[in-house]
């Protein structure tokens, strides 16, 4: 047996009951983390239209198992098209659930790969380190900075595509987004669209950025600071799907450099918009074309063969 083919046979012998090798046909993916912190997504938000339809999901992949998906399913009388409509959900800070392993990424955006997705909405919270953007603001950045390009590829040989970055985050998504939440984020807060060209710079957590780190980030252009999105929005990328951000501040620019404080996250700020944070994704998600006809698509190319077969 080779190499792949043992471990996934060991993890076949570890699956959970509701293990599943096939793979639904979706054209959406909702990625939840930290802006969702606390809630059943979606089964604790009040959202007529929306049910799970699977929850508890694992898939086999080249990379090992992925966890802890599920299927969800939109009723006709909220989507764009009038028809019902499914996606797949993920809880991207949780999955694997005891251990952190950034590699996670890869194993679901294979699983998106194969189920067909086309569009991800990924849900997060951020850090801002622009003095003009405040806790409570919701941020849709137009663009990242991720210095080591995100290790963990899907993309088959070394030189068979070319992915561009030109336009990272899909302003097609972005506008339906900032539409729906400017409808519902509270009045005292911000809602910073696509269009003021903000800048997330990634840094893989558990450790919260040093002040330092923050100076250095904004000195290079960030306005904010994620600690998932150049994974998600690079694979995004490399499955040919369109990509949009949505993350709300959890702690501002005085938060990151007050070292005599112990905290940096505003701790007031997740509890009193995750919910709403929550609904706005579903409303975006239905809100979604089924079958967009993006310029995102054409930013995946395959390379001539020469490229990669002449050394």
């Amino acid at each position: 047996m080779t190499e792949i083919g043992n471990m996934l046979a060991n993890h076949t012998a570890s699956a959970p009951a509701d293990h599943s090798a096939d793979i639904p046909q979706v054209g959406l993916a909702i990625i939840t983390g930290s802006a969702n912190w606390g809630l059943a997504f979606p089964e604790d938000i009040e959202f007529d239209g929306v049910r799970t339809l699977r929850r508890d999901i694992s898939f086999e992949t080249p990379f090992g198992r992925s966890d802890n998906w599920k299927l969800i399913e939109f009723d006709a009388s909220i989507t764009a098209e009038g028809r019902t409509k499914r996606a797949l959900c993920m809880y991207s800070h949780g999955n694997p659930r005891d251990h952190i392993d950034h590699s996670c990424h890869r194993r679901a955006f294979w699983v998106l790969m194969n189920a067909g997705v086309k569009q991800v909405l990924a849900c997060s919270t951020v850090g801002a380190i622009n003095k003009a953007i405040q806790p409570g603001d919701m941020v849709v950045t137009a663009d990242i900075i991720e210095l080591t390009q995100t290790p963990f590829s899907l993309l088959p040989d070394r030189q068979s595509f070319d992915c561009s970055g030109k336009q990272i985050v899909c302003p097609r998504c972005a506008t339906v987004l900032v539409e729906t939440a400017r409808r519902h984020w509270p009045a005292e807060c911000r809602v910073h669209g696509i269009e003021q060209q903000l800048v997330a710079a990634h840094c893989y957590g558990p450790r919260l950025t040093t002040p330092a780190e923050a100076l250095a980030y904004r000195s290079m252009g960030a306005d904010v600071l994620n600690h998932s999105i150049a994974p998600e929005a690079t694979l995004s990328r490399e499955i040919g799907a369109c990509f949009v951000p949505f993350a709300f501040v959890t702690a501002g620019f005085n938060d990151y450099m007050d070292r005599s404080r112990q905290e940096l996250l505003q701790e007031h700020v997740l509890p009193s918009l995750s919910m709403i944070a929550s609904r706005v994704a579903l409303e975006t998600a239905a809100r979604l074309p089924a079958n967009p006809q993006c310029s995102c698509q054409g930013l995946k190319s395959p390379q001539p063969a020469e490229r990669s077969s002449r050394f």
